[in-house]
C-alpha cells in the first residue's frame, strides 16, 4: 500500500458514515488517498504456513477519514502485512466523492467498510455487494445524557432533544424508541455537530457519539468524566444489536478472486492481533496515516481503548469474523421499524466462506 499524507483538516467538521451519505464538509478523499503515506513500512517476514497472493491490486474505501477505528487495517498496512501476503493495497477514506457503497457496488473498489444497513439498503436497491467480515462485534454508535439530568431510560427520551449527527436515517435509535413504546415522533431530533460543542451548549440533551471520539474528547477536553458523568445509551443494551460495520465487498471480484480476499482477510486479522497487543504501538502506526494536526496523538491514544472492546476480546478473539444470528436480527429489526422495505433473505447479504478458508494466521 502506498499513501502519502494529507493536508490539515478539523475533526468536528467530519460527519459518521455509518447509515448515512459522508459529510460534504470532509475534505477531498481522492486528494487525501494520493498524498498519504506511511512514515514507516518496514515490511515483516511472510509467515510460512500463508499462502500468498501474486501481486493483486485491491482498493480498499474506509468508512472515514483514518483513525483508530481502522486501527488494525491500518497497521496491517504500515507493517507490510499486505504486501506479506503478496497483495499491493491501496487504503483510501470515504468522503464527498468517495461513497464506499458505490465505489464497491460500481467495481471501482473491491472492497469497504460499509455499515451493515447500509449495505442492506443497497441490496434492496440491486447494489451487488456482500459483507466477507464484521469488523465490529456491537455497534460503534451511542447515545447520551449528563447523570443529572433526569434522563435515565430511552423512555425518558420524550419530549427532549436528540442530536443527529449523520446524514440519513438512524435506524439503532429508531429500534431502541420502538422497544420503548415510542417513535422518532416522540422526540426532537435537531442537527447535531459531530464534535461535544453542541451538547455543552445545551442545544441537545440527549447527545448521539461515536466510540471511536466522544468518549475520549470527554475525558480529554471538559471537566466531565466519561462515562461516570453521563447515562450511556448502547444499543445492544436497549434492545437494538444492530450488526455494524463490515468489509463488504463486490459479488463480482468475490467470484473471480476468492484468494486475493483470504490473504486480504489474513492479513488484517493479524493487523487487530497486533493492535491488542501493543496499543502504542499501534497508535503510532495509525498517526502516520492521519493528516498533520487533524487529530491529536493523545485523543487516539484514548480512544484506541473504547474502539477495541466492541471488535472483539483480544487478539485471541475470532477478530473479524461473521455472525449469522445477529445479522438475521438485524435484519428483522431494521424492518420493523421500516428502514427496509423487506423481503430480502439475509444469506444473500454476506459470505463467510472466505473467513472460513482463509487458513491460519500468524502471530503478530
Amino acid at each position: 500500500m502506498r499513501l502519502k499524507r494529507a493536508t490539515p483538516l478539523v475533526v468536528a467538521a467530519f460527519v459518521v458514515g455509518c447509515t448515512g451519505s459522508p459529510s460534504q464538509s470532509t475534505p477531498s478523499a481522492e486528494s487525501m488517498a494520493e498524498s498519504m503515506a506511511p512514515e514507516s513500512a518496514a515490511p515483516e517476514s511472510v509467515a510460512p504456513e500463508a499462502e500468498a497472493c501474486s501481486g493483486q491490486e485491491l482498493r480498499f474505501v474506509l468508512s472515514f477519514i483514518p483513525n483508530v477505528q481502522h486501527a488494525g487495517f491500518l497497521v496491517a498496512s504500515a507493517r507490510g502485512y499486505y504486501e506479506d501476503e503478496g497483495l499491493n493495497v491501496m487504503i483510501e477514506p470515504a468522503g464527498p466523492n468517495v461513497d464506499p457503497v458505490a465505489s464497491v457496488g460500481d467495481g471501482s473498489a473491491q472492497l469497504g467498510q460499509v455499515d451493515y444497513g447500509q449495505l442492506l439498503r443497497a441490496r434492496e436497491a440491486g447494489v451487488p455487494i456482500r459483507s466477507i467480515a464484521q469488523t465490529y462485534k456491537d455497534s460503534f454508535l451511542l447515545w447520551f445524557s449528563a447523570a443529572d439530568s433526569g434522563i435515565e431510560t430511552v423512555e425518558d427520551w420524550a419530549g427532549h432533544t436528540v442530536g443527529q449527527i449523520q446524514v440519513g436515517d438512524t435506524v439503532e435509535s429508531d429500534v431502541m424508541l420502538a422497544q420503548a413504546g415510542l417513535t422518532p415522533d416522540d422526540i426532537e431530533q435537531v442537527q447535531q455537530d459531530f464534535g461535544i460543542e453542541d451538547y455543552l451548549a445545551g442545544d441537545v440533551t440527549v447527545g448521539t457519539g461515536v466510540v471511536f471520539f466522544h468518549p475520549a474528547s470527554f475525558n480529554g477536553q471538559t471537566e466531565m468524566a466519561w462515562p461516570d458523568d453521563f447515562n450511556v445509551f448502547a444499543p445492544a443494551d436497549y434492545g437494538a444489536p444492530i450488526a455494524s460495520q463490515t468489509v463488504a465487498v463486490n459479488e463480482e471480484f468475490l467470484a473471480s478472486d476468492p484468494d486475493a480476499l483470504r490473504c486480504f482477510l489474513r492479513a488484517s486479522v493479524r493487523g487487530w492481533q497486533a493492535t491488542f497487543e501493543d496499543t502504542e504501538a499501534a497508535v503510532d502506526d495509525v498517526m502516520s496515516f492521519i493528516p498533520e494536526g487533524a487529530i491529536p496523538r493523545e485523543h487516539q491514544e484514548a480512544a484506541i481503548h473504547d474502539v477495541l472492546p466492541i471488535v472483539g476480546s483480544g487478539p485471541d478473539d475470532d477478530l473479524l469474523i461473521i455472525d449469522p444470528g445477529q445479522y438475521a436480527e438485524s435484519l428483522e429489526l431494521m424492518e420493523s421499524v421500516n428502514y427496509l422495505e423487506g423481503g430480502l433473505n439475509v444469506e444473500d447479504t454476506y459470505d463467510s466462506s472466505i473467513y472460513e478458508t482463509m487458513g491460519p494466521v500468524s502471530a503478530p
